[in-house]
């Protein structure tokens, strides 16, 4: 008997995952949803980055199984402040092309179940004003906009 596997999972990352991670984060396609990165990263400020999340911050590879190929690393998902009353989340398909294959929504819908199994009863995300995908994925899960974040972000939440 053959065992399915999900098409989408979540698994922890660790240092392994730093230069796949740099590689989808330098793609312009990609951080042109960051806020704060205009440019492909440098090692050294990557390395920052992942050295720099407390013990409240967890970090994630999206898995995806396309079943013809294998299961694969396909992006990421960061869940930050998980002692605050509304845990952040962030994401990214890195793959590209896999955009649009409803990836990114499966991995958002996992992560929000972390949080719940977490003890958490609220979740937000902010997302830059123009990035309609993001907006249309997070509203299609229930999130709400709240505000703006910073000039050009908007803050969304939902309830758990």
């Amino acid at each position: 008997m053959t065992q399915v596997l999900p098409k989408v999972s979540l698994r922890p990352a660790t240092e392994l995952d730093l230069e796949l991670m740099m590689a989808w984060r330098s793609n312009p396609l990609v951080y042109a949803g960051f806020y704060t990165q205009q440019a492909p990263l440098t090692w050294e400020e990557h390395w920052k980055w992942w050295h720099n999340r407390g013990p409240w911050w967890k970090v994630f590879i999206i898995q995806y199984n396309d079943i013809e190929t294998r299961l694969r690393d396909v992006g990421v998902v960061t869940i930050g402040q998980l002692e605050h009353w509304s845990p952040e989340l962030g994401y990214y398909v890195g793959e590209v092309s896999l955009w649009g294959k409803g990836i990114g929504r499966e991995a958002v819908r996992l992560a929000l179940q972390y949080i719940k199994r977490y003890g958490r009863e609220y979740a937000h995300t902010t997302i830059l004003v123009n990035n309609s995908r993001s907006i249309q994925l997070i509203e299609s899960l229930g999130f709400k906009r709240f505000g703006c974040a910073r000039v050009g972000e908007s803050w969304y939440q939902v309830a758990l």
